[in-house]
């Protein structure tokens, strides 16, 4: 048995490592030479590349005349101060994560590839917030990053209208509630079922989609209008939950392979059916990237503003 002193060690370990592995801290950088869905990352020195258009974007086929486009915007962000704490935080995805997918730690929402996503993150009296590349001095969590040198891969996801304006007001209604909190300690939970996942559970229970959750792990189905509404999350995780409620695809999904979206990571986010990598870049040269993307691919001209 432990005795007090040796139970709080513990404790703080777990702890440690649990803000060490989950979250929205920052990593060294999107996997160099990584190649996923005809988007190619091969560069061998500093700076990064300024920015990546997809080869090939393909949606599947719809019978909805009228579909459209939720964007999900994914981060690598870098800190400015080599000093500042979350640069201490590095290394954790990498040593828990079970597929080859890119060291992304933060993630964003938006309707329109226009540089205005909305991510949850600590600070502030409305923590789903604003996210520009362009400023993100006007950002409590991105005013840390060196714009030069963070990057982001941006998603698309094909949605009916409906589901896209149900998506659409949920987050304009959380966006204006001070009830959304980014709940750090959930990172605790989180970080320990990923180091017990990665570390102690048997290989066929590793990969996404296949793991085992706690029996006390629960997707919640919720009216957008109710009083029922969940408040704390990790970035991530409000993310799942709000498509899981709004895109029928994503619950479908998740109800089949029995995945829970309290326990999602930024980079499970990118398993998600009918997710399609757009483009990369660095914050800087994120609007660039946006204009030379749609007009490779017109169909998506409408979604960015002139």
């Amino acid at each position: 048995m432990f005795n007090k002193t040796n139970k709080i060690k513990f404790i703080l370990f777990f702890s440690l490592l649990s803000f060490l592995f989950i979250g929205c801290k920052t990593t060294e950088t999107i996997t160099r030479n990584y190649v996923q869905h005809d988007i190619e990352y091969d560069y061998e020195v500093e700076p990064q590349i300024p920015f990546a258009i997809s080869n090939d974007v393909h949606f599947e086929e719809t019978d909805d005349p009228d579909y459209k486009y939720i964007f999900i915007r994914l981060y690598n962000p870098i800190y400015s101060n080599p000093l500042y704490i979350a640069n201490f935080l590095q290394g954790g995805l990498s040593l828990t994560k079970t597929e080859d997918v890119p060291d992304l730690s933060h993630s964003a929402i938006n309707f329109s590839l226009d540089d205005c996503f909305y991510g949850l993150t600590f600070g502030g009296k409305y923590q789903l917030a604003e996210e520009n590349c362009r400023s993100p001095q006007d950002n409590k969590y991105m005013k840390h990053c060196d714009p030069a040198k963070s990057e982001q891969i941006t998603y698309a996801l094909k949605v009916s209208e409906k589901e896209f304006e149900d998506t659409k007001v949920f987050i304009e209604k959380y966006a204006a509630s001070t009830k959304l909190k980014y709940a750090s300690l959930k990172n605790i939970k989180i970080g320990i079922w990923f180091i017990g996942k990665r570390y102690f559970t048997n290989k066929k229970y590793r990969a996404f989609g296949t793991a085992k959750y706690p029996k006390s792990a629960k997707n919640k189905i919720v009216d957008i209008n109710s009083d029922d509404l969940e408040y704390r999350f990790v970035c991530s995780t409000f993310l799942a939950y709000v498509l899981y409620n709004t895109v029928d695809s994503v619950r479908q999904f998740f109800d089949e392979h029995n995945i829970k979206y309290e326990y999602m990571n930024v980079t499970d986010l990118t398993f998600i059916p009918g997710l399609v990598p757009l483009f990369y870049s660095n914050w800087e040269n994120y609007e660039k990237a946006a204009k030379v993307f749609v007009e490779q691919y017109p169909e998506f001209k409408k979604y960015l503003s002139e």
